[in-house]
């Protein structure tokens, strides 16, 4: 049975069943969940090949990830060289944004790293755009506005996309009715009526505790000003990533 390895490093592939597969350590790490049967899962999983600067990459997605993400694989040094990290993933300018599961991340999800904040913001482009060729995207006059997804906002906490159409995100934004269409708002007041009640039933939240309804507003629906070009929807994603930072 081949199983195809979704991982960047090279290394020897196993079937197993795990009842919580996600963790990795410095020998291995999952590779994928086949099967998900509630109780366990038939997961594959991959023994990683070291030498002595660590898990050894697979050159061919190094090549991926320098070719199209617009980030680099790398050393990264800090503490005035006191300290050597080796395939790391790093911006143009040598910030550094991850290890090289990172740099893959952004590759297997369409991610294009940024210039004004390059750790914590990406461009993120439709389905299979890094394939096209520099010939089929010329037939779009505007190829930017037609594939791009939108700009990410992110940090270790979570983060979201930002698209033409959303809210240009806020953190300082107190969420009012008249902001939103009926339909919206109405759908909003009765999750937060849900939380509420099963928050102060956990005991989240006590005896004169006011429930923000904020808290259950998705981020790129939290603000004022809906965002009508790509420069307004990546400062969304900037505002983002420092509220999540």
């Amino acid at each position: 049975m081949f199983i195809k390895n979704q991982t960047p490093y090279l290394g020897k592939i196993r079937l197993t069943f795990e009842k919580s597969p996600w963790y990795s350590s410095g020998s291995e790490k999952l590779n994928k969940v086949h099967l998900n049967l509630g109780f366990t899962k038939l997961v594959s999983r991959i023994k990683l090949k070291r030498d002595l600067n660590g898990p050894i990459p697979d050159p061919e997605k190094v090549e991926l990830i320098n070719k199209y993400t617009g980030g680099v694989i790398g050393r990264y040094s800090f503490n005035d060289d006191k300290y050597v990290s080796e395939n790391c993933f790093l911006a143009p300018d040598g910030t550094y944004l991850g290890d090289l599961s990172d740099g893959w991340r952004y590759y297997k999800n369409q991610m294009i790293v940024t210039q004004k904040k390059p750790h914590g913001v990406a461009l993120v482009m439709e389905k299979d755009f890094f394939h096209m060729t520099l010939d089929r995207r010329g037939i779009v006059e505007d190829y930017f506005s037609v594939f791009v997804k939108g700009y990410y906002g992110y940090s270790h906490r979570g983060g979201n996309t930002f698209r033409l159409g959303d809210r240009l995100f806020d953190e300082n934004y107190v969420p009012a009715e008249s902001d939103y269409i009926k339909e919206e708002w109405a759908k909003y007041k009765k999750k937060a009526n849900e939380s509420e009640i099963r928050n102060r039933k956990d005991g989240w939240l006590k005896e004169g505790d006011e429930f923000e309804i904020a808290s259950i507003i998705p981020f790129n629906r939290r603000g004022k000003i809906t965002i009508q070009t790509w420069e307004q929807a990546e400062q969304a994603a900037i505002n983002l990533s420092s509220y999540l930072s």
